[in-house]
């Protein structure tokens, strides 16, 4: 028997594809986009009758702290307190992101690796995503909370993991350590497998099986030609001018802020296992043809 969801963001990059995953498992969807209701100004109440689960999708993918305190933690705090106010609020799948551990992390990262300790020194992005998981994991309600890694899909291919590109020059900062990349179907299909799980309390990781180096990352994308060139310079060199500009906080680039810079460099690896043993998942698509799909909105 198919269930009543409500997603939220349903029309951005991963809740289309939560929404089609969701129509084809059986369930009833009930789409909310930005143009339907703005949850940071919006009653959501309306809206949240009769529903078993609200995959909440919604949320700010750039702009400062400023913009994420209004778009992500705004809404999200205005969503959970018209759930609250039921009689039998439905359940939460909140997504949140990979992001959101330690910068001084090292070895495998699982659902047991510390958050990070210091949010403030992160970018705006990572600092909401905390602060969104803590909102819920307050809550009281019934959730699951899962963090994607960057996901991979029609016309996105870079990440923040690689370093930056400029003029068609990618300065590769780091070789080693897995780059944390999930595609868009294997995503979302975590999602819904989620909505049907009955909501525990659980953080886990969402991420493909077949994660690649940085340096086979960069070595498969150039084969479509693009970067032209490759630059590479060590990113613990550039930890002193960071610490330099540490007083600048906000307003220094975020690669040349240092707790940024580590986060996004350091080598790491990732693990899977939670996710796949609590929801029955299994990532169906390794990093080539994640890649491909991914090219196929390139242009």
């Amino acid at each position: 028997m198919g269930l009543s969801l409500v997603i939220t963001g349903a029309g951005g990059f991963l809740g289309r594809a939560v929404a089609r995953d969701a129509r084809e498992r059986g369930h009833e969807v009930r789409t909310l986009t930005r143009a339907d209701l703005d949850l940071a100004r919006d009653d959501p109440a309306p809206v949240l009758d009769g529903v078993d689960c609200v995959i909440h999708l919604a949320g700010s993918l750039s702009g400062d702290w400023a913009d994420q305190v209004r778009d992500t933690l705004g809404g999200t705090a205005r969503l959970i307190a018209a759930l609250q106010a039921m009689a039998l609020p439905p359940r939460v799948v909140l997504a949140s992101s990979i992001v959101v551990y330690d910068a001084d992390a090292g070895g495998v990262v699982t659902e047991a690796t510390p958050l990070e300790a210091a949010p403030a020194r992160r970018d705006a992005y990572a600092r909401a995503k905390i602060a969104q998981e803590a909102l819920l994991r307050d809550s009281g309600l019934r959730h699951t909370i899962l963090r994607p890694g960057a996901i991979m899909g029609p016309g996105r291919v870079w990440n923040a993991h690689l370093g930056p590109v400029i003029g068609g020059v990618l300065v590769l900062m780091e070789r080693r350590g897995e780059v944390p990349l999930v595609s868009l179907g294997d995503c979302a299909r975590a999602f819904v497998l989620a909505a049907e799980m009955p909501g525990e309390g659980r953080a886990l990781n969402i991420l493909g099986r077949d994660l690649p180096t940085r340096a086979r990352f960069v070595a498969a994308v150039r084969q479509a030609g693009w970067p032209r060139h490759v630059v590479r310079l060590n990113w613990r060199l550039l930890m002193p001018l960071a610490w330099g500009l540490s007083p600048m906080g906000d307003r220094a680039p975020g690669l040349l802020r240092p707790t940024v810079l580590r986060a996004r460099m350091r080598p790491v690896r990732y693990d899977i296992a939670a996710a796949e043993a609590a929801l029955g998942w299994a990532p169906q698509d390794d990093f080539d043809t994640a890649l491909a799909r991914a090219r196929e909105g390139e242009g």
